[in-house]
């Protein structure tokens, strides 16, 4: 007869995967069932160090890639030019010296293609207004009744009053998507360490110390990351609460 373990069970390893908090699932579920019907305009949001871009890269890996096509631009000082020839180049489109020209092509190579092109603009805040409103009349150059792609605006909390300049009200009023990325809920932070750092590693941070932990880094996911990380680098045992306080300090948190 087989003689049963006697050992204690292990505990839950370091998980990279990245933490499914409330609003962080919520914003993925919206964005795929919104992405399985007709193009439209959406706008994400968070302040740095939420999740945004893996929030991209997760909805990314799940999209069925004969079915969408995912282009990401990310740089506030782009311009439409840019972002055309970026569009003509990834479409195989040869550009003609006319912009006119070039976009007249680029729309019917995109309303030609089977794939619902998804086209995520990072740091949308800090973009231009006139930039903005360029993307959505090039989303609608083709003037059918929807854009002929999916345009999410992604930036810092600042994107809604951005979005207020009366020069993007037209394209406000077309945004029918908007998730927010506000951080974790305080019932989710001893989840999230267990999640990053496993069970054992997790154990090593006070719970004394926690409640000022999730306060000082306002609930953000990467500062909390870092701070334990740093934290659980000072030794190999249990951690003292000043230990976690003096990586909060070092951060000016």
């Amino acid at each position: 007869m087989k003689r049963r373990s006697q050992g204690k069970a292990a505990g839950s390893a370091p998980n990279p995967a990245p933490f499914p908090y409330a609003d962080y699932v919520q914003a993925k579920k919206t964005l795929q069932q919104t992405l399985r019907g007709p193009r439209f305009y959406g706008l994400v949001r968070g302040a740095s160090g939420m999740g945004k871009t893996c929030l991209l890269r997760d909805i990314s890996g799940s999209l069925d890639r004969h079915r969408h096509q995912v282009v990401y631009i990310s740089s506030s000082k782009v311009s439409i030019v840019g972002i055309v020839r970026f569009l003509a180049q990834t479409l195989h489109v040869s550009p003609r010296r006319s912009y006119l020209e070039t976009v007249q092509l680029l729309s019917e190579a995109i309303r030609a293609q089977a794939a619902h092109m998804l086209l995520w603009i990072d740091e949308a805040d800090q973009m231009e207004a006139a930039t903005l409103q360029e993307i959505r009349m090039l989303a609608e150059s083709d003037l059918g009744t929807e854009p002929l792609a999916t345009v999410v605006l992604c930036g810092l909390p600042a994107l809604i009053a951005h979005m207020d300049a009366p020069a993007l009200f037209p394209f406000k009023r077309r945004i029918t998507l908007r998730c927010s990325l506000m951080g974790l809920r305080r019932d989710e932070l001893d989840p999230f360490v267990e999640h990053r750092f496993g069970s054992t590693d997790a154990q090593r941070i006070p719970t004394a110390v926690r409640d000022e932990l999730f306060e000082r880094t306002q609930a953000t996911p990467a500062l909390i990351d870092t701070v334990v990380r740093h934290a659980l680098s000072r030794g190999s045992g249990r951690l003292d609460g000043e230990d976690v306080r003096a990586v909060l300090d070092t951060h000016g948190l």
